[in-house]
């Protein structure tokens, strides 16, 4: 009597047909990163399975939500910073070492009113837009000669005038065409304007 287990080529009791021939298995594959690999499709020594689609067109860093919504923040901050510095400056305050002009703003369109300011020592002062040359007669200052876009509309905003309190703010409705042109501050001496300082004020038309 046999004992112990029938080895695959031995018949079982009471089989009378011909022993099974043995079964062969292939070696179980190896799991890699989780998932068994496709051996067919990929044999040995070919490179990993491209990654899906998703992953594979994954967008640069800067197109992410989180990257855009982050500039747009820092872009935001930056503008109200320049904005806000940019109000404080409006009106000046008074100085009175040394004379200056200040504008509202560097551009505006024709018939808006442009406010502007002359700080410095309390002395005489005169005022132009648009003008590149001027001469006294008389106490009264004259344009002799326009921005080459202003034509015959540059204006004296100031005749000559003492200064008090070291400050003075005005208006006017920019009557200019389209072009490049200078507020121009003039400190006057009897019959002799020095021009002391300008600002460029742009005009949209």
């Amino acid at each position: 009597m046999a004992t112990g287990d029938d080895g695959p080529d031995q018949p079982r009791p009471g089989w009378s047909g011909p022993a099974r021939p043995p079964v062969e298995t292939e070696p179980t594959a190896p799991r890699l990163n989780g998932r068994t690999p496709d051996l067919d499709n990929n044999p040995a020594g070919s490179p990993e399975p491209e990654e899906p689609i998703w992953v594979r067109h994954r967008p640069p860093f800067y197109y992410q939500p989180r990257v855009v919504l982050a500039l747009l923040v820092i872009l935001l901050f930056v503008g109200a910073v320049a904005l806000s510095q940019h109000r404080s400056q409006w009106p000046p305050t008074a100085q009175c070492d040394h004379p200056a002009i200040a504008a509202s703003t560097s551009h505006l369109s024709a018939g808006y009113p442009l406010y502007w300011a002359i700080t410095g020592p309390n002395q005489r002062y005169a005022v132009t837009y648009g003008a590149s040359a001027v001469t006294m007669s008389g106490g009264r200052l004259t344009i002799t000669a326009t921005e080459s876009m202003a034509g015959g509309k540059a204006l004296v905003l100031r005749q000559p005038t003492m200064l008090t309190g070291c400050k003075s703010v005005a208006h006017f409705d920019n009557p200019l065409p389209v072009g490049e042109y200078h507020l121009r501050l003039y400190q006057v001496t009897g019959d002799s304007a020095k021009l002391v300082g300008s600002t460029r004020v742009d005009s949209d038309g």
